[in-house]
């Protein structure tokens, strides 16, 4: 506070400081990160500046510290070290105190360093709706987190009936406290997407069929683990106005002994182990047909098409890059009216070997769910695959990070640029209108691609023109030019050269047309024309007397 005015700004495009925008509130977070969650972390400044027109500091340094202890609002500790750059850029007002700051950090890749995951940003109200439910607190309690009327729905046989959260809560409470008392359920997952104010919660509810609940079969004493999602719309007030539950009843039913399981076609099972073993299309193609397409919205997956570029994919996974792997199928039910085929699998793996296309080994472990959509046709052969899968999710386990998208054009132009090929090679990949700008001394003049890409080309010469042109050729400018535009030689050249061959004598005028002389001298003309003599090395020494003389006259 010594340094700066008591309204000091601060901001941050960095996803842990969006919401801090004083330098009080961004110098008591660095407290709680330096001597809290980071103790005996150091920093070290590499560099600083001073910008007198714009009264600006710039400070570049870099913060280290091992998250080993417990700060509110972060994860536990990970015990996992950090080493992180960023840029401070400081203005300081008439008085020499600073007014505003401005912090450039790439915070996710921070975080990523210790293992932090984003903080939740789901609304207080859904979460305490979900507990509520779950563990069976019925309409009384739910009502105090949800709007009045709020709508439910499920694709569910024994929800089929139930259109209102007050009527699920209740149906929750009989299921959880009075069906099966002393059932358990585990939150997995839960996030938000602002854009349609949704919150989703993955978990999973676990209970013993022990008591009497009217319009149940009696107890069966047989247990149920089932999974299921809920998706909630969450109004302007934080209230949840609707939920959606998505949910494979009959599944959790046939656990309990309510209801038979439903057969699975035997392709469409083998298909998914063989697939998730890493067998490859060698061992997948007996139970699809060869056609079968495939479909993913994932990044990993979204040039996938077909079932065999999947299953190779997957060997790649599983046998290379995670050579030990194993999965888990959690849950497979069969649709007869559309004769689809449903799996919900665990995939575990850790990264170990080397696989192209893919990081290096990180040593770090992944285990993710999933789901596949088998179409079978007639024949009971697999004819469609569509997988849904949370692949960031995955990959932020195992410390990946989303390979590049960067235009191939864009790509080639930055080396065709850098190796000096110049607009020739350059004009492939860009506009020929192509803008230019650079906040730099000896570019001010350039304003498009075509000059900068000719500015980096570099200008090669040979040691022996070099030499040439600097003991003889350069006194004689004045003699060997008439005209400074299109450098078309005349004079004393011309007796010079006149007993030459006339091949010879042509090239040498063809050259002359081609290279245009710039007014501050004619190098680029007598550059040509050295090199045309370089073409007769056996003479070189003749000529260089011939020079020289005509330099001393």
């Amino acid at each position: 506070m010594h340094y700066c005015t008591h309204d000091a700004s601060f901001d941050a495009q960095a996803e842990p400081l969006k919401d801090i925008k004083t330098v009080y509130g961004y110098s008591e977070w660095m407290k709680g990160i330096a001597l809290v969650a980071m103790p005996g972390s150091s920093y070290e400044l590499h560099s600083q500046s001073f910008d007198a027109k714009t009264n600006t500091v710039l400070f570049f340094g870099t913060f280290h510290g091992t998250h080993s202890g417990h700060l509110e609002g972060f994860p536990a500790p990970t015990h996992k070290s950090m080493e992180t750059q960023y840029v401070y850029s400081i203005h300081v007002n008439a008085h020499g105190k600073v007014d505003r700051i401005t912090k450039v950090w790439h915070s996710a890749w921070a975080a990523a360093q210790v293992g932090w995951t984003p903080p939740s940003n789901v609304p207080a109200d859904a979460v305490h709706l979900f507990h509520a439910c779950e563990s069976g607190k019925g309409w009384h309690e739910c009502m105090h987190f949800c709007t009045h009327d709020a709508s439910f729905s499920a694709q569910a046989e024994p929800l089929q009936d139930i259109q209102t959260v007050h009527a699920y809560a209740e149906w929750m409470k009989g299921i959880a406290v009075v069906a099966m008392p002393g059932s358990s359920y585990v939150l997995h997952s839960s996030t938000f997407d602002p854009h349609s104010s949704t919150a989703v919660f993955v978990g999973t509810f676990r209970g013993t069929h022990s008591g009497h609940l009217h319009g149940f079969p009696a107890p069966t004493h047989k247990s149920m683990d089932t999974q299921y999602v809920y998706s909630m719309h969450v109004n302007g007030n934080g209230k949840v106005d609707r939920i959606t539950k998505v949910w494979h009843s009959a599944w959790a039913a046939a656990q309990v002994g309510w209801t038979p399981a439903t057969s699975i076609p035997a392709d469409a099972e083998n298909l998914f182990h063989a697939c998730e073993s890493g067998k490859g299309w060698q061992g997948c193609l007996h139970y699809c047909t060869h056609d079968a397409v495939f479909s993913a919205q994932a990044e990993p997956l979204k040039d996938i098409k077909t079932m065999q570029g999947y299953a190779e994919w997957m060997k790649g996974i599983a046998v290379v890059a995670m050579p030990g792997s194993s999965y888990e199928l959690n849950a497979s039910s069969f649709d007869p009216k559309t004769s689809t085929a449903t799996f919900f699998g665990t995939f575990r793996g850790t990264h170990t070997g080397h696989l192209h296309g893919f990081p290096d080994p990180t040593h770090k472990s992944m285990e993710t769910q999933y789901v596949y959509s088998m179409h079978v046709n007639v024949q009971g052969k697999v004819n469609g695959i569509t997988k849904v899968w949370h692949s960031a999710w995955a990959a932020a386990q195992v410390g990946w990070t989303p390979p590049s998208s960067v235009p191939a054009y864009a790509e080639h132009l930055f080396h065709a640029c850098e190796s000096g090929k110049g607009w020739r090679e350059c004009s492939r990949y860009c506009t020929h209108d192509a803008a230019f700008s650079a906040q730099a001394e000896p570019l001010k003049g350039i304003s498009t691609v075509y000059a900068y890409t000719e500015w980096m080309k570099p200008r090669r010469t040979s040691p022996w023109r070099l030499s040439m042109s600097t003991t003889c050729m350069w006194p004689l400018v004045g003699k060997l030019t008439g005209s400074q535009r299109y450098g078309i030689l005349h004079g004393p050249l011309h007796k010079w050269v006149g007993h030459r061959s006339r091949v010879f004598l042509l090239m040498l005028r063809i050259c002359s047309m081609l290279v245009k002389v710039e007014e501050d001298g004619t190098r680029l003309g007598v550059s040509a024309l050295v090199m045309l003599l370089s073409m007769r090395r056996p003479s070189l020494s003749r000529t260089s007397r011939r020079c020289m003389a005509m330099q001393s006259g």
